[in-house]
């Protein structure tokens, strides 16, 4: 399915808590738990959506959509999976299958791709940031030296990001950490089954005003 056909499909139902999506050929029925994260801070209100622990600060670039600086929500959509008896898969665990900042609390009517400078809307669904950690985050472009220092070993061999990231669901977060030296934070989790290339999306309303920013990470199963 193209980007254009997705447009409207919309990402609301992967923040709603309860069943989504289609069951397997096996009768397990994914189930949504919406997490928050708590509040990013955009001082710029220009938003980055990246692997934390391959971009380098000179190399991290913002969406051409910006928004009013300020803090925003971030929350994350967990899916578990339920056998056709009803009962928990707990050798799945949860996936983190969609992050989301929401910019204004309100519906959005249509989705279009969130793109960097340069580059054109996209035409297939084959689009995004490409995670070879396994992770992405969202924070803001004025942030980037502040999320290298996070994401990298101390003196001591200690990892502030990977540490919180630790501390969640078995590794797979989400987590929000502040760098003390800046202020700053960054949301981080992991992305769904792994490493890969993954879209963010911008939910407009009808005045075409950003509303969200959701990232899909190719987990719900949408037939």
């Amino acid at each position: 399915m193209g980007a254009v056909q997705l447009i409207r499909s919309g990402f609301e139902r992967f923040f709603v808590d309860g069943p989504v999506g289609k069951a397997t050929g096996g009768g397990e029925q994914q189930v949504v738990a919406v997490q928050q994260v708590g509040e990013l801070a955009l001082p710029t209100g220009r938003l980055v959506a990246a692997d934390p622990f391959v971009v380098w600060p000179e190399d991290a670039q913002a969406f051409t959509e910006t928004v009013e600086p300020g803090t925003y929500p971030v929350s994350v959509s967990l899916v578990s999976w339920v056998d056709g008896d009803g009962y928990p898969d707990l050798r799945q665990g949860y996936r983190v299958a969609a992050a989301r900042v929401t910019v204004r609390d309100e519906p959005a009517y249509s989705w279009t791709p969130a793109v960097l400078p340069g580059e054109l809307v996209p035409m297939q669904e084959e689009f995004g940031y490409d995670v070879k950690s396994s992770t992405g985050a969202f924070f803001d472009l004025s942030a980037a030296s502040a999320i290298d220092r996070l994401a990298s070993d101390d003196e001591a061999g200690n990892c502030d990001l990977i540490d919180a990231l630790g501390k969640v669901g078995g590794g797979r977060g989400p987590a929000n950490v502040t760098d003390p030296h800046s202020g700053l934070n960054v949301v981080a989790f992991s992305t769904g089954w792994g490493d890969g290339v993954y879209p963010t999306w911008i939910g407009r309303n009808t005045a075409g005003d950003p509303v969200a920013f959701v990232t899909d990470f190719f987990v719900i199963n949408r037939f």
